[in-house]
């Protein structure tokens, strides 16, 4: 029905102003990615700081759950002309939980936009909370910080910070709830379940305390439900145009329905996954395809309130608006293992194509059997400009799974979240992300003896023979493997630290209502209370690496062109003085991503050696690490870091943000840059290891064109691939971008995990995109 790639789908006259309406309030891409939209004011108000005000002696849980339920229903109700789904973002008051930390303060929030009109009633609020801000804040980073000062000493942990080497206690945020939990039970269900748990394991105050806190949160829900029903009860009762007050009457009948009830229609269902998705911040949402099926059958067969069409689209303008990080399409059945592709994964699609921006951001599942219907669709979109869907693969990703203890039916229903991590839909705490690790900054400690790369007389690591001591290739790389395991245990630790601080913060209360495992077991989501806890770790600089080891292998000591001396010499001066060495350097040395199996093999052993490193070491929320690679603009900011390198590469250059070559690097088109990355480990890497290709629309014009691309990343994804993100901008376009940006503002390309619009980009952040063009 929705196949037809020629036949784009239209939305309803209805649907058409309510787009209209969501485009005029549209948001950039970072209010948007951080739901810090801001719809309507705050007035002064500071809900979080009223409830800890006035609930001094409550435990920390509970007064939190009151905290967040109150900054929902203290809001006012706003419904739009047309629409027919309900509810919208926080205001950004100056104190709000969050996901990945727990209470979060927001003191640029306190002034005068924000409804603290005068320098007094700023003043007095800052004291406010200021007075409150450590009985809100169990624990800090401070506590990763004391943490490695007692495990290295103060210089050591100083000189190693320094380095800028890792990022340690991560973002630890995105999991994904279980939609399908929620809409099999209903709110009214959801109280039985915590009533039902609570009397088998509330056996001490703290764990009654936590079940109180879920009963809190559920009731506010059903409050809120119940509020947005009774608000457009009321405007119906004034509404004089006769259809805008029949949507007033089916919104408030609606909401009023699911508040209390398990939906049976689409419509229904759609309502209530959006409310959730609200109190989650409007995060990351599964396998919207599978979970929204049953309602959608229903309502295809007994008749709606809305068409079908409507109700999906309804459902995806909210997380368009709201700035939704991922839902998954596709992939196979979870107890047959056959694919799961439906008219909803062509529905959402075409409503995805329609609205063509940098959200939603969606995902594709790719299996043996995924339907060519389904790859010629995505291609398409793709062909039109956008950069969304990204595509990854069923045959890589469900083994990986596997070797971490998932079980087979588990592993077959993952799906994508945040910047395309992978996990378990609402049995998870993955971690997304526990930290990130550079592994070039390991290359440049190895160099010196495992010396500091900041402080040349000090010794960070062990000691190893510096590079201009060995005298074979192998004995310089034993080296590189003695600092990079040394360097992995303690960032690991200090990982763990950061998953101490969202445990004792109740970072993911809400996400624990709705996580298998947490009511089952009475332990909240960051404290090991879901079924798996696996962790994640991005890893960057691989290519780099290689690319580097490869030089030196070749120049230094296989060829004999170069000395170790000169080697070190030229890349302390950054190359000045040096063009022709560099030259040579640059382009006479096999890179990564050209399908070279000697720099190919290196890749692939450097990658091994370190995830399988990490996958020794357990999280604190019980599970190993496993690897991951979609770095956002890290790669521009571990760049920054680097000095000279012996790839040829310019101190600060950045080091590339997905799995793939350095920026610009691949020379031998599309298949080789493939193939090379298909080399890797990735059933290590099962984290979220994405890889940015480019596939302009000129090469995307014709069928032809656009089948032969399908058949080619199918190959990758079939044969070793992971994941595939699409950047589909022409070069010219960015260069006449960056002069013009008013002629250009829907010209959208892809980063380390999430779409934007190139003119929203800095400027150094759009040379990287530029640089990725050979």
């Amino acid at each position: 029905m929705y196949k037809n790639i020629n036949d784009k789908l239209e939305f309803t006259d209805r649907f058409k102003r309510v787009e209209a309406g969501v485009r005029a309030r549209l948001r950039p891409r970072d209010p948007r990615e951080f739901t810090l939209i801001e719809p309507i004011p705050t007035n002064g108000k500071n809900p979080f700081a009223d409830v800890f005000e006035q609930m001094p002696d409550a435990p920390y849980v509970i007064a939190l759950a009151h905290a967040i339920v109150r900054s929902w229903l203290d809001m006012p109700c706003v419904i739009y002309p047309d629409e027919a789904v309900v509810g919208i973002t926080r205001p950004t008051y100056p104190i709000m939980e969050h996901f990945s930390w727990g209470i979060t303060f927001y003191d640029d929030k306190i002034d005068a936009e924000h409804g603290f009109e005068s320098e007094e009633a700023i003043k007095t609020e800052k004291a406010r909370i200021e007075a409150l801000r450590e009985r809100m804040t169990p624990l800090d980073m401070s506590h990763m910080h004391d943490a490695g000062i007692a495990l290295l000493g103060e210089e050591k942990y100083k000189e190693l910070t320094a380095t800028e080497m890792y990022w340690a206690g991560g973002y630890q945020g995105h999991t994904l709830p279980n939609y399908v939990t929620l809409l099999t039970n209903g709110l009214d269900g959801m109280l039985e379940i915590i009533d039902k748990y609570a009397a088998i394991n509330a056996k001490d105050k703290e764990t009654a305390d936590f079940y109180e806190a879920n009963r809190i949160l559920a009731r506010g829900m059903i409050a809120h439900l119940e509020k947005y029903a009774a608000y457009a009860k009321e405007l119906a009762e004034t509404e004089t145009d006769p259809t805008q007050k029949r949507y007033y009457e089916e919104i408030s009948e609606n909401c009023a329905f699911v508040a209390h009830n398990k939906p049976k229609t689409l419509y229904q269902a759609v309502q209530l996954a959006w409310i959730l998705s609200l109190w989650d911040w409007v995060d990351c949402i599964g396998r919207v395809d599978r979970f929204f099926l049953p309602f959608y059958e229903y309502s295809k067969e007994h008749g709606d309130v809305i068409s079908v069409e409507e109700s999906i689209t309804s459902f995806m303008f909210k997380i368009w608006e709201g700035g939704s990080h991922n839902s998954t399409l596709g992939g196979c059945d979870p107890e047959t293992g056959k694919d799961s592709t439906n008219e909803l994964s062509y529905l959402f699609l075409q409503v995805l194509r329609n609205i063509h921006d940098s959200h939603p951001r969606m995902v594709v599942r790719i299996t043996e059997d995924t339907p060519r219907e389904l790859t010629d669709l995505m291609v398409k979109i793709w062909s039109e400009g956008m950069c969304d869907p990204t595509v990854v693969s069923d045959k890589t990703v469900i083994p990986g799974l596997l070797g971490l203890g998932v079980t087979l039916e588990d592993a077959r229903n993952y799906a994508t979240l945040g910047c395309q991590e992978i996990e378990i839909p609402g049995k998870c705490n993955t971690g997304c992300e526990d930290g990130s690790f550079n592994l070039a900054k390991i290359f440049e400690i190895a160099m010196l003896g495992g010396k500091s790369t900041v402080n040349h007389d000090y010794q960070l690591g062990p000691v190893t023979k510096p590079f201009t001591e060995c005298e074979t290739f192998e004995e310089f790389f034993d080296g590189y493997v003695t600092q990079l395991k040394y360097f992995t245990e303690i960032h690991l630790y200090l990982c763990r630290k950061g998953q101490e601080c969202r445990a004792a913060n109740h970072a993911k209360l809400l996400k624990g209502l709705f996580t298998d495992g947490c009511l089952e077991k009475g332990i909240p989501h960051d404290a090991g209370g879901p079924i798996y806890g696996y962790g994640v770790i991005e890893t960057a600089g691989l290519a780099a690496t290689a690319d580097s080891m490869m030089a030196i292998k070749k120049f230094i000591f296989d060829e004999k062109k170069l000395t170790k001396e000169q080697l070190v010499t030229m890349l302390k001066a950054n190359f000045e003085g040096f063009e022709r060495e560099r030259q040579m350097l640059l382009n006479a040395s096999p890179k990564f991503g050209n399908d070279n199996n000697e720099v190919d093999e290196l890749a692939v052993r450097i990658l091994d050696i370190y995830w399988t490193e990490i996958g020794k070491y357990e999280t604190g929320r019980g599970g190993v690490y496993t690897g991951a690679c979609s770095l956002l603009l890290g790669g521009i900011t571990y760049g920054e870091t680097m000095g000279a390198l012996p790839d040829g590469c310019f101190a600060k250059e950045p080091l590339g943000n997905t799995m793939g070559p350095r920026p610009g690097f691949d020379k031998n088109g599309l298949t080789a840059m493939l193939n090379s990355v298909s080399k890797l480990p990735m059933e290590k890497g099962v984290g979220g290891t994405t890889l940015n290709v480019i596939l302009t629309t000129k090469m995307l014009a014709t069928p032809e064109l656009r089948r032969s691309v399908s058949d080619t990343l199918r190959s990758f994804l079939a044969n070793g691939g992971c994941m595939a993100q699409i950047t589909t901008a022409n070069k010219e376009d960015l260069i006449d971008a960056k002069c013009h940006p008013e002629r250009h503002g829907d010209l959208t390309v892809r980063v380390g995990g999430y779409s934007i619009q190139f003119v929203q980009m800095d400027g150094v952040s759009q040379d990287e995109i530029i640089s990725r063009y050979v």
